[in-house]
C-alpha cells in the first residue's frame, strides 16, 4: 500500500488525534516540527513517526447552543450528501492552525487542506480527499446522523453513496467499510492517512450520547 509521502520530506505527519469533548469533536494534527504539513506527492515512502498532540497545540471547544436556538449553516457551493441519511451538508476548507484540526462550525463539513481538495470528476482527483466534522451525540448537527449511537458503529453500510458536489459537477463515492479507532490508535493507522486518488475518507468522533465522553474515533473509508 502506498504511504502519505511529503516532498522534500521537510515536515512529517506526527500526529492525528480525535478528541471527543463534551458539546462536539475536536480532531487533533501535530508536525514534527511545527510545521503545517505539505502536500502529499504520492510515492511510496510511509508517514513518519508518530507522537501524541501536546495539550497545548488544543484549541478551544466548539459549545453547544441553548436550547430553542438554531445555529446558522454556512453558504457554500460545494455540498455532500448522504441520501440513505437525508444528510445534506455545505463544504468548506480547513488549514490545521496550531497543530489542530478543529472545524469552526457544528453546520457544516470541512475538507482539510493541502491534502485532496473536492473535484468535479474522479479522474481530475490527486490524492484522498479528507472531510471532517463535528458531531455531538445529539443527532442535530455535522457528522451526527453517521454515528449509531446505540453500539453499532456507523449508520453507513457498505454500498451505501456519498455525493461531493462541486460547480463542476458530482462524484459519488461508494461505501467500502467503516472503522472504530480508539483515540490512541488513529495516528498510527497508515491505511486511513494513504495518499490514494479518488478516494474518500470521512472522520469524526464516535460520540455514544447522553453526554458520555467520546473514546474512539469513527472512519469511514469511500471509492468513487
Amino acid at each position: 500500500m502506498r504511504g502519505l509521502s511529503l516532498p522534500g520530506r521537510r515536515s512529517a505527519i506526527a500526529a492525528v488525534a480525535a478528541l471527543g469533548i463534551a458539546g462536539g469533536t475536536l480532531l487533533a494534527v501535530g508536525t514534527a516540527d511545527g510545521e503545517q504539513p505539505a502536500a502529499a506527492t504520492g510515492s511510496s515512502d510511509p508517514v513518519a513517526a508518530a507522537t501524541a498532540v501536546p495539550p497545548s497545540a488544543e484549541p478551544a471547544q466548539p459549545t453547544l447552543p441553548p436550547e430553542g436556538v438554531a445555529l446558522p449553516t454556512p453558504a457554500s457551493d460545494v455540498h455532500m450528501s448522504i441520501a440513505a441519511l437525508g444528510l445534506d451538508l455545505p463544504v468548506l476548507p480547513h488549514t490545521p492552525q496550531g497543530g489542530a484540526i478543529n472545524p469552526p462550525m457544528l453546520t457544516a463539513a470541512y475538507w482539510i487542506q493541502p491534502y485532496g481538495e473536492p473535484v468535479g470528476a474522479p479522474e481530475k482527483a490527486d490524492n484522498t480527499l479528507y472531510l471532517a466534522a463535528h458531531s455531538t451525540g445529539t443527532g442535530k448537527y455535522g457528522f451526527d446522523p453517521l454515528v449509531d449511537t446505540d453500539g453499532g458503529g456507523s449508520t453507513l453500510a457498505a454500498g451505501d453513496v456519498v455525493e461531493v458536489s462541486t460547480p463542476e459537477g458530482t462524484v459519488d463515492y461508494t461505501v467500502e467499510r467503516t472503522e472504530r479507532y480508539a483515540k490512541g490508535e488513529l495516528d498510527a493507522a497508515t491505511e486511513v492517512w494513504e495518499a490514494v486518488p479518488g478516494r474518500l475518507v470521512l472522520i469524526t468522533c464516535y460520540q455514544r450520547g447522553e453526554g458520555r465522553a467520546s473514546t474512539e474515533n469513527l472512519v469511514v473509508f469511500a471509492e468513487s
